[in-house]
């Protein structure tokens, strides 16, 4: 799983364009594992020493692809694996279901060479499907496109920051005043844990497969019928205490308060980042 070599050591390799490689090989050394700005991983790389040779150029850890070492051993292959944590990675995996396969046209005429306008035969022969497993459910009918499960997102916000929208013309003191202005999803879902002991039982994840939430009444109800799961906004890696909130949204339950969420094994934490640390995460 080396990449190169490349650069200055091999200016014609296939990744070199404008005499720069297209992959940023070869990497930086690294003492350990960061985050970048965009939510990019920048890898561990040691300077240890250690080199391979690849023909007559010496290669170290700067070249190393990413990889699992169990998959590698297990599969006998080259297999690229790297951390993901935006929404576009889903985009980088299934745009290759949708790329597309090689296909040929086919064309039918008379034997005078003339064809008709509204020929369906040549419209349908000429069609393209996207890939092979489409084509299968189109020849047997099967539907393309439906929804499975009902997904409700679900906002988050530290102490008193709720997001309020509202135009350029209206008075801040009359916003403040507006009935409801500080209740969220978020918010009420504690004030549900107050009051119904059974929601306790649930992480704010977890809660729309047992409650529904009145948008109008700005309150979870017990469900009655259905099924939805819930998704919580993302949090950006550098957002400070508002990804570690995240984080302990995920595994907290019952909490009705922000004090409670901080509540590791009966101390309360003073940030959520301590009470990250503090459950190992």
């Amino acid at each position: 799983m080396m990449h190169g070599p490349c650069g200055e050591a091999n200016t014609k390799s296939p990744c070199m364009m404008d005499n720069k490689c297209t992959k940023h090989f070869p990497k930086k050394f690294n003492s350990e594992t960061t985050i970048d700005e965009e939510g990019f991983p920048i890898y561990r790389r040691r300077d240890n020493g250690r080199e391979i040779k690849k023909g007559s150029i010496k290669l170290d850890n700067r070249s190393v692809v990413p990889y699992n070492r169990d998959l590698l051993v297990k599969f006998q292959a080259h297999i690229n694996v790297e951390w993901c944590n935006r929404s576009r990675s889903i985009k980088y995996l299934f745009k290759y279901i949708h790329k597309g396969v090689d296909y040929v046209l086919g064309l039918v005429k008379e034997k005078n060479g003339s064809t008709n306008e509204n020929d369906e035969i040549k419209k349908y022969l000429e069609m393209r499907y996207i890939s092979t497993t489409e084509a299968c459910r189109r020849i047997f009918q099967f539907e393309l496109n439906y929804r499975d499960q009902h997904v409700e997102r679900l906002n988050f916000h530290l102490e008193n920051e709720q997001q309020v929208i509202f135009p350029d013309s209206t008075d801040v003191k009359k916003i403040l005043r507006r009935k409801g202005v500080k209740e969220t999803k978020f918010t009420q879902w504690m004030e549900a844990n107050k009051q119904h002991e059974e929601a306790r039982e649930l992480t704010y994840a977890d809660f729309p497969t047992k409650w529904v939430w009145k948008s109008k009444e700005k309150k979870w109800e017990k469900r009655k019928q259905g099924y939805a799961i819930g998704r919580i906004y993302y949090a950006h890696p550098t957002s400070g205490e508002r990804y570690y909130l995240r984080m302990l949204l995920n595994t907290v339950k019952g909490c009705t308060s922000y004090t409670q969420i901080r509540i590791v094994d009966g101390m309360v934490l003073p940030t959520f980042k301590a009470a990250c640390k503090a459950r190992a995460f």
